[in-house]
């Protein structure tokens, strides 16, 4: 079985990212952005993209239409305006690019899943997607700016210091009331989603009655 992957363009070199993706034998790219365009970036661009990963042999696909953080479907969005990445998790689309990523990996290929942010906790591949292949026991390895990796169980740890660092003592005074580790991270993957998710100026804009 394959690897998955994921990465952050920001606005490395080109020939740089391709020497992270050499680095850990990816010969998939999945593009997760919903507009693969960059205005910083141009290197970025679909095509431009395509092109030079094509003359390395890896191939590049363009998902975000699956895996996009703006998509248009307005169910998805929270009552509060912003995307709700549990939401997304539950739908028709998403769950079809899972199913394709899957048989990817059960082929034996590694595959990187491509946004912009340079930090996986900052960016909807690894806070929405990545948390979702773990929901399937398929643990994303997150490719860092240096070429080191941070592990979805690192990144499971980074969140859980940063909302909830003192989890351990708050147990003391809430006896019969404890919440899990797991409980936890679910909160933890709420809070960042609701402060990376995309907003739309007025939520009333996108609510179904």
């Amino acid at each position: 079985m394959g690897q998955l992957f994921t990465i952050g363009h920001s606005q490395h070199n080109i020939n740089y990212f391709i020497s992270l993706l050499n680095q850990y034998h990816i010969d998939f790219l999945l593009d997760v952005r919903s507009t693969p365009y960059s205005k910083y970036a141009e290197q970025y661009n679909k095509e431009n993209i395509n092109m030079d990963l094509n003359s390395v042999h890896i191939r590049y696909i363009f998902m975000g239409k699956y895996f996009g953080a703006r998509p248009q479907d307005k169910n998805l969005y929270h009552s509060e305006g912003y995307l709700d990445f549990e939401k997304v998790r539950e739908s028709k689309n998403f769950n079809k690019g899972i199913e394709n990523v899957m048989i990817g990996l059960n082929q034996g290929h590694n595959i990187a899943l491509m946004c912009t942010e340079k930090e996986p906790i900052d960016c909807h591949r690894a806070i929405l997607v990545a948390r979702a292949f773990e929901m399937h026991r398929i643990y994303a390895k997150h490719i860092l700016s240096d070429g080191e990796i941070l592990t979805q169980q690192q990144l499971n740890h980074q969140l859980l210091q940063k909302y909830f660092p003192d989890r351990a003592q708050l147990s003391l005074f809430t006896y019969g009331q404890e919440m899990s580790e797991q409980e936890y991270l679910i909160e933890a993957y709420k809070k960042r989603n609701k402060e990376i998710g995309y907003s739309v100026d007025n939520a009333d804009d996108i609510l179904v009655v």
